[in-house]
């Protein structure tokens, strides 16, 4: 009962790191119940532990998923709460996975015993990334988004760097609160490896190289507030142009170079209604700024299927009216925007309704204007590191992230979505633009500072000046090259674990054999 307790612990300290509450500073304690709990456990019992602790933790931590399903996709609160619960039961099993494998390499020597749990995080985070379509939402190192301190590790080692510190020093603790041997041995090396993390930022990079260019530029980003109820409402379209325009004509005051509206804050297919897009036209002419305008778009049937390909798309408009580029998202969201397995789940809306299902893009597309050039991600995009590093790899100064957090209603998620933005222009230092419909709108300089954040479910204007970078660090260059040589690690490990139980499982026969005789 007490392993329970202590479990669930773990569990309720973990949704307190995260935002809201944001209680940072917690993750770095909160695994220790769970790492007491499974001390001298079967594997089988650590792993129900682990899940336990991950089932209380995502259930209130993603639980604006049946908001969004209720309000938007017609989906019934039994039905909602019943998704909630297999998606909660899916992302425990990590956290049980990852307790199992702390439990069955406790005997390992030291320090693998210390390294290899964070290392494990580390492996399990970027399986979760990748395996069924991924969904790397609150990785643990999005807890530090707010750590001056820490976050230049994210540069090396990306998110999964920060997540890695964080379960070694759960690990360390433990293990000096447990008379663990070595305790000197393992503050040491948690010490080691977190200064060799924090400060290898600054050792990688070219001692010639500048920390950033001199070359400002201005941006600003609109908030429209517009009710995602009303959004796909034909009679509405008119009044969110309107809306867009006199706010874009506010922000035109400081003569922005770039102005952002966020995903589809179009309403319409932007390139085949005429008089529309006329209207949207017009207001980069009346600002005199490039604008970069959310919108859905279509490709006509191909001859093969003989279907419409929609898709969820970014255009830039130059001061001239001219459509000049186009991006379209490439990391589709499940529910939001297609429906997987369609046949089976028939009876589930994807949110995004009103078209059909969204195609994905193919293109990494870097957009170019006289200021600067820059990538636009798409709402679900920002939270896959890799995909935002190959923007900036093929030439990004900036980053720019357009959403629509309307789905969360007033929840945690809008201020867990902003966080892991903060984390994409740390990994690559990059200034980061980011526009939502209902807010967080924010502007956050390349070493993680929010400089600017709206309120929700607000109108809201933000201009500054940013200036473009063209350094890249060692996160760009190498991606997650540190999170394979934990995968690696943990292989090495797996192997000497086997390796220390069988040569005690043979050492064992001969003197079981001698006693038996001796009898």
């Amino acid at each position: 009962m007490i392993a329970v307790l202590l479990a669930a612990l773990s569990g309720g300290l973990l949704i307190l790191a995260f935002p809201a509450p944001d209680l940072g500073w917690l993750a770095f304690v909160a695994l220790v119940p769970l790492l007491w709990a499974i001390r001298g456990q079967t594997p089988v019992r650590a792993f129900y532990l682990g899940t336990l602790a991950g089932l209380l933790f995502y259930l209130i931590s993603v639980s604006w998923v049946t908001h969004s399903m209720t309000a938007y996709g017609g989906v019934p609160f039994a039905l909602s709460a019943l998704a909630l619960i297999v998606l909660a039961a899916y992302l425990s099993l990590y956290l049980g996975v990852f307790a199992m494998g702390a439990s069955w390499m406790a005997s390992v020597p030291w320090p693998l015993n210390l390294l290899a749990p964070s290392a494990l995080w580390v492996g399990l985070e970027y399986l979760r990334t990748y395996a069924l379509t991924g969904f790397p939402w609150i990785l643990l190192g999005y807890t530090q988004y707010r750590n001056s301190w820490l976050l230049p590790a994210a540069s090396v080692a990306g998110v999964y760097g920060l997540s890695f510190l964080v379960v070694l020093t759960n690990t360390a603790l433990t293990q000096v609160v447990g008379g663990a041997p070595g305790r000197l041995r393992t503050i040491g090396v948690t010490g080691a490896v977190a200064l060799t993390l924090v400060w290898s930022p600054r050792l990688l990079l070219p001692p010639s190289a500048p920390v950033g260019s001199e070359q400002a530029l201005g941006v600003a980003l609109v908030q429209g507030n517009i009710d995602q109820g009303l959004k796909w409402d034909p009679a509405m379209q008119a009044a969110t142009i309107e809306q867009y325009r006199r706010l874009s004509l506010e922000a035109a005051k400081d003569a922005p170079a770039l102005i952002v509206w966020p995903e589809t804050a179009v309403p319409f297919f932007l390139r085949y209604e005429p008089a529309l897009l006329g209207r949207v036209l017009d207001v980069a002419t009346e600002t005199g700024s490039y604008l970069l305008v959310g919108s859905p778009d279509a490709e006509p049937p191909a001859a093969a299927d003989g279907g419409t390909r929609y898709r969820n798309s970014a255009f830039l408009i130059s001061p001239q009216r001219e459509l000049l580029n186009r991006y379209d998202k490439i990391h589709m969201v499940p529910f939001g925007e297609y429906v997987p397995l369609k046949s089976l789940l028939f009876f589930i809306n994807k949110l995004a309704y009103g078209i059909g299902d969204f195609e994905a893009g193919q293109t990494y597309t870097v957009f170019d204007t006289p200021g600067g050039r820059f990538s636009a991600t798409i709402c679900y995009e920002a939270i896959f590191p890799d995909q935002v590093r190959r923007y900036v790899k093929d030439g990004a100064e900036f980053l720019v992230n357009i959403t629509n957090d309307a789905w969360f209603g007033r929840s945690a998620a809008p201020a867990q979505h902003l966080a892991m933005a903060v984390l994409r222009a740390v990994e690559n230092r990059r200034y980061l633009v980011r526009a939502a419909n209902t807010g967080i709108s924010a502007i956050v300089d390349p070493s993680g500072r929010i400089l600017h954040a709206s309120d929700l479910f607000m109108p809201a204007v933000i201009t500054d000046q940013i200036r473009v970078e063209r350094t890249q660090t060692f996160y760009t260059r190498y991606g997650d090259l540190f999170a394979w040589i934990c995968i690696i690690f943990i292989m090495v490990a797996v192997f000497m674990t086997t390796w220390v139980r069988g040569a005690v499982r043979i050492a064992s026969v001969p003197a079981a054999t001698s006693q038996r005789r001796m009898r």
